[in-house]
């Protein structure tokens, strides 16, 4: 597994993150923390540990040749076993129901390591499911509707072998029933796509979904979040933060008085 470790500032990084497309494991650990323990010398530096103990360190350039006779060395076995191939393909594809049931047609037949996996899979999709439906339950109840349909959609159907499916089927239906069903879903959807551009710190153009909400789904739970968040964003004066600008970047989040937007709700 390789790990970046750095002691910039978090938004630094999060701007980083967004533009390289970054998908590994990063750490922000400040005051020097790593360098120490490593020993640090030069930036860029890598450094290989096996459990606990630092194998090498040096220069980024020759991490590969100092890599490649260890991962001669690792086991080729698949982290699973290839019975269980199906399940995990549908694992990976986010199709947890599907999973379970192709897992429980096989279990019976299968024996040592094969069936150890299996039931700790078995395990594991079950409390999967327990923790989606309450956190559907609870993003409802706090006036999220589309991501409370969104947490617990994934482990629903028909013959959906998880506890408390068709439970949670018969509540998400009674909220369709709801007269605001169809505003509460659109402006949820529009909510999420506000905070993906939160993310990327387009806090300007979030600013302007949220206050598209107020109209598109006026009188909805889903309006008021929108409100708050659009507030928020106000406050801590964010529209018009650019991360490639400096003064905005050492602004701690805060747009700089150049590219500061003066927004209203």
């Amino acid at each position: 597994m390789v790990i970046s470790v750095t002691d910039e500032p978090l938004e630094l990084v999060e701007s980083w993150i967004a533009e390289v497309g970054a998908t590994h494991p990063i750490v922000v650990m400040p005051e020097g923390q790593l360098e120490k323990v490593i020993g640090v010398e030069y930036f860029p530096t890598s450094a290989v540990f096996y459990g606990r103990e630092m194998q090498w360190k040096g220069s980024a350039g020759e991490a590969a040749s100092r890599l490649e006779p260890v991962q001669k060395m690792a086991s080729k076995e698949p982290v699973y076993p290839k019975k269980l191939a199906k399940v995990i393909k549908s694992m990976k594809k986010g199709m947890p129901s599907n999973a379970l049931q192709d897992l429980r047609k096989i279990a019976g037949k299968l024996e040592g390591r094969d069936a150890s996996w299996a039931a700790r899979l078995d395990a594991f999709l079950v409390e999967s499911s327990a923790k989606a439906f309450a956190a559907s339950a609870a993003a409802i109840e706090a006036g999220y509707w589309a991501r409370g349909v969104e947490l617990a959609q994934p482990y629903l159907g028909k013959s959906s072998p998880f506890p408390r499916a068709a439970e949670t089927q018969a509540q998400l239906d009674m909220l369709k029933s709801e007269a605001l069903y169809s505003k509460e879903m659109a402006g949820g959807a529009l909510f999420q796509k506000a905070q993906d551009l939160e993310k990327a710190q387009e806090y300007l153009d979030a600013f302007k979904v949220y206050k598209s909400i107020l109209k598109k789904s006026a009188g909805c739970k889903i309006a008021e979040h929108a409100q708050e968040a659009a507030q928020r964003l106000i406050e801590e004066g964010k529209p018009g933060f650019k991360p490639s600008c400096p003064n905005c970047r050492r602004n701690k989040g805060r747009a700089c008085s150049k590219h500061l937007e003066k927004v209203k709700l």
